[in-house]
């Protein structure tokens, strides 16, 4: 996924179309389009992003990371480099607007991928101009309150994954919204409605969660950020280990893993539940492989659709 990079000659403004490819273990190499001193039409622009992804072949290199290909990467590479190009040359003004907008579609995607009945519109009366909409309850009314609070705090936050982030972090999603022990790793069985999958009896639930920190902390200096965060998500979904708000909790839980290494935020779209789903099935059957891909894919798909709204 190519980029557009400026630069600046003077006083002037140049743009390009850019792709980073790795050219050894810790080094990339970025290859440019002159585009000149206007951006061209997005006819154009997919013309040469068919160009330079012509270029970029010719290094490829076999993939360092167990999951992730050599193009994914690149393709990750490209989403954190155009993210942060995206950052310095946008005014504070129009991110604080598209952060905004991110923070409600985050809010309404991830509730409603748990069952939350508020629409679009409504996450946003009640987040943006803090109106009440009619026939809203209480539960799902907080539930929106408390998913942009996660999201005020995972910005704030600059400490390491331990448990206690665990347990702040599903406190304030759960908060006010009828669960008895949010915040409490749980000490009874549970059960997913729907799926196959049954959770560890509570009695192993601690010893899951330290397991999956002791993984977290030995693989995060070996693998790429995005596989990382994306089996952290799945190994949290799997255990399981609130009384509710599990998914929410996971998903937040990656978005704050990509954040510390420089890559845009995202959520699931609502539409794409059953996708969603699916993947997660694939990492509770140890097919990480597929699982990742499939990550990918939802994630390229919501940044394309919805820009950089984020962070």
């Amino acid at each position: 996924m190519s980029y557009i990079e400026t630069l600046k000659q003077g006083s002037k403004d140049y743009y390009y179309l850019t792709k980073n490819i790795r050219v050894s273990q810790k080094k990339w190499k970025k290859i440019r389009i002159f585009l000149g001193d206007k951006k061209p039409s997005n006819k154009k622009l997919i013309l040469l992003a068919g160009k330079i992804e012509k270029k970029a072949k010719a290094y490829a290199k076999e993939s360092k990371y167990p999951y992730l290909s050599e193009h994914d990467a690149e393709t990750l590479q490209d989403l954190k480099a155009g993210y942060a190009e995206w950052l310095k040359h946008t005014a504070k003004s129009i991110k604080d607007k598209l952060n905004e907008d991110f923070v409600i579609r985050f809010t309404y995607h991830s509730n409603a991928i748990e069952g939350n009945r508020l629409t679009l519109r409504q996450t946003a009366l009640i987040l943006k101009d803090k109106v009440i909409p009619s026939g809203v309850t209480a539960e799902d009314y907080n539930e929106a309150i408390n998913g942009r609070e996660c999201l005020e705090f995972i910005k704030s936050y600059k400490g390491e994954i331990n448990t206690r982030l665990l347990e702040k972090m599903n406190g304030i999603l759960t908060k006010n919204t009828g669960v008895v022990y949010g915040g409490r790793i749980r000490f009874f069985d549970v059960q997913i409605f729907g799926s196959e999958h049954i959770p560890p009896k509570h009695t192993e639930v601690k010893k899951h969660i330290l397991n999956l920190l002791k993984w977290y902390s030995a693989n995060k200096g070996k693998l790429h950020p995005f596989e990382l965060a994306a089996i952290v998500h799945a190994k949290l979904a799997w255990i399981h280990p609130f009384e509710d708000g599990n998914g929410r909790t996971a998903r937040a839980v990656m978005n704050l893993i990509l954040m510390k290494k420089g890559l845009p935020m995202f959520f699931i779209p609502i539409e794409k539940r059953e996708e969603y789903y699916k993947a997660i099935e694939f990492a509770d059957n140890g097919n990480y492989k597929e699982y990742i891909a499939m990550m990918l894919q939802l994630v390229i798909d919501q940044i394309r659709a919805y820009g950089h709204s984020k962070k």
